[in-house]
């Protein structure tokens, strides 16, 4: 069963254990599908908000919000693999056999997923400046001081995730742009600031940090979890397929590194280092990466 949200963008699906899926669609309907997985604190919203380039790529974009986030009902995992279901009776609802599938930050390890576990049902497979697995030596170099140590403490105590979260609901729903630049303003590369300085991508990276929060921080601190604290569930040298990689060498926050280590574990891997790019790149780089995935 589907149904419209007519507050926000998006639309919800029933899935088959009863809990509710949220996801929105850009671009063009008719076009070869493209699924995002989103970044963290983010939601279906935040894409490069040019929805007439997607629309002129042909390129359908799908993004799903993962559970507990946005329109989508919260639902314990034990990794983030388990998660990955949801996405293929999504396709199966949407009548899509085949399609491709970008992950971007937080996003890139869900997207591997979706390769390693069902590889039959991708075209193409992309991920942009997406973290690599943290029970690895070295696997936070390069990273702020207190993201290595947040990352440290999380991974000795998950339940800290709780405590990481608990008041951001409350901060984004008070004061959404002091809390956006709290929690990135410190965090970004100056390349990532000029980018982040173009108004409609403020904003809807802001709208998708706001929507992210809609149901309170148990979403988000799961997110934590599985992503740092959690074995993923798979090893990225167990992918059999090809996986596109975009990394910036101006990304404060998901350092190059991280890419370099997925290019080695990958057997099929195809790395783009973006000189003087960040974290943001997958905005500048939306025609590319999109070209590359549907495969132009």
């Amino acid at each position: 069963m589907q149904t419209q949200n007519k507050s926000n963008p998006g639309t919800t699906l029933q899935l088959r254990d009863g809990s509710v899926l949220g996801y929105a669609e850009y671009g063009d309907p008719k076009g070869q599908p493209v699924f995002l997985m989103h970044g963290y604190p983010d939601s279906r919203i935040v894409r490069n908000p040019d929805d007439a380039l997607t629309a002129s790529l042909g390129v359908r974009l799908i993004i799903p919000d993962r559970p507990g986030i946005g329109l989508s009902n919260f639902k314990p995992a034990h990794s983030l693999l388990e998660r990955i279901d949801d996405v293929i009776e999504l396709a199966d609802a949407l009548g899509l056999s085949r399609f491709a599938v970008l992950g971007w930050s937080a996003g890139g390890p869900y997207a591997l997923a979706c390769a390693y576990k069902f590889p039959e049902r991708l075209t193409r497979v992309g991920v942009a400046c997406g973290f690599a697995p943290f029970d690895r030596p070295g696997a936070t170099e390069g990273m702020s001081k207190n993201m290595q140590q947040g990352i440290a403490m999380m991974r000795r105590l998950p339940w800290m995730t709780k405590l990481v979260t608990a008041s951001l609901p409350g901060q984004y729903h008070k004061d959404p742009e002091k809390a956006f630049q709290k929690q990135f303003g410190q965090s970004l590369s100056s390349a990532d600031a000029q980018v982040l300085a173009q108004a409609e991508i403020r904003a809807n990276l802001l709208e998708g940090a706001v929507e992210a929060m809609r149901q309170g921080a148990r979403g988000p601190a799961l997110e934590l979890e599985l992503l740092f604290a959690r074995s993923w569930g798979f090893r990225p040298q167990e992918i059999k397929r090809d996986v596109y990689l975009w990394y910036g060498d101006a990304d404060a926050l998901v350092p190059l590194q991280m890419g370099e280590y997925l290019a080695a574990a990958i057997p099929q891997s195809h790395l783009t280092i973006c000189q003087g790019q960040g974290h943001l790149l997958f905005v500048q780089r939306w025609e590319e990466i999109l070209r590359t995935l549907i495969g132009r």
